[in-house]
């Protein structure tokens, strides 16, 4: 097999060092090189030769968009494939990512084997270089932090819409629910949660609702969305509960989350992972789960915008 050079480029460590165990996994011998802003991107690619690039967009000082259009304006690197890793899917960005010459575009966030089949075909195409096949056929052998999120392959992911609480439909998981509680029209956090019609012992995450400091609209690696009721929020982690639909999220599994100001529009779109799940209820069939997500970003502009929102719900 060739010896393949690969620069990952991703302010996020959490989000870097899953990429390079799937690339690893996938292509073993390769060597990899890292950066964690645009500039460092280009300057290793200035030192030195690289066959691929795998690359994110918002980036503190130079994005990823500016590498790429470097790339597309030196005559080294104007044919080597560059793939664009972002957690903006808007059709104008996808657009603008194509008119500066990306070769391939994979959204935030992605299962291992979306990634792993995205990469294949593109190294194929451009490189003639194929992937080590055991790699490819059991990517459960790979540890729980890379397989980004992603189901075994014996229980592929297919999101199943859930019932319509207040007009905030939850897609959730891989299954269908155990059993959907009746619909109605929610007018604050505690209906979100309950869907209208609570149980007695579904009674208290109510008190948690009541306690909400906004929402959070959370995109997780298997295709699976969920609208989470803020309960605590820092520059570190958010803290929700949501109505469960379907199979749960795993740990460590990659999540973005939009999380809206009302009042004016602006949204932070932040990457970060499951850390922790916990049922608010005594029972197995808990319909209501507390949530922490972690964040990854270091994105200076991503955090003051978060940043705006905490100091006016805290």
């Amino acid at each position: 097999m060739a010896v393949l050079n690969i620069l990952v480029v991703d302010d996020a460590a959490f989000i870097r060092d899953l990429v390079k165990k799937a690339v690893r996994d996938t292509y073993p011998g390769c060597q990899l090189h890292e950066a964690t802003d645009g500039g460092k991107a280009i300057s290793i690619m200035k030192a030195n030769k690289v066959d691929l690039v795998l690359c994110d967009w918002e980036m503190p000082e130079v994005s990823g968009l500016e590498v790429l259009e470097w790339m597309r304006s030196d005559e080294r690197y104007k044919p080597v494939p560059f793939m664009m890793i972002t957690s903006r899917g808007e059709r104008d960005h996808v657009l603008k990512a194509v008119q500066s010459g990306v070769s391939e575009y994979i959204g935030k966030p992605f299962t291992r084997d979306n990634f792993v089949a995205k990469l294949t075909k593109l190294v194929w195409k451009h490189l003639k270089v194929k992937p080590d096949q055991k790699a490819v056929a059991n990517p459960a052998t790979a540890d729980s932090a890379s397989l980004l999120g992603a189901k075994p392959a014996s229980s592929p992911a297919s999101p199943v819409k859930g019932a319509d609480l207040g007009g905030a439909s939850v897609l959730m998981g891989n299954a269908a629910p155990a059993q959907k509680a009746e619909a109605k029209p929610a007018s604050d956090s505690a209906s979100l949660l309950t869907g209208g019609s609570a149980k007695a012992e579904d009674k208290a995450p109510a008190k948690a609702a009541a306690r909400a400091r906004g929402l959070a609209n959370v995109r997780f690696g298997n295709g699976g969305t969920v609208k989470l009721v803020i309960k605590d929020i820092s520059l570190q982690e958010l803290i929700g509960v949501f109505r469960r639909e379907g199979d749960l999220p795993a740990l460590l599994e990659q999540a973005v989350l939009d999380i809206v100001d009302q009042e004016n529009g602006e949204v932070a779109r932040i990457n970060g992972y499951v850390r922790m799940m916990q049922a608010q209820e005594p029972h197995p069939d808990a319909s209501t789960i507390q949530m922490i997500i972690r964040y990854v970003d270091d994105d200076p502009e991503k955090l003051a915008t978060l940043s705006r929102f905490i100091a006016k719900v805290r």
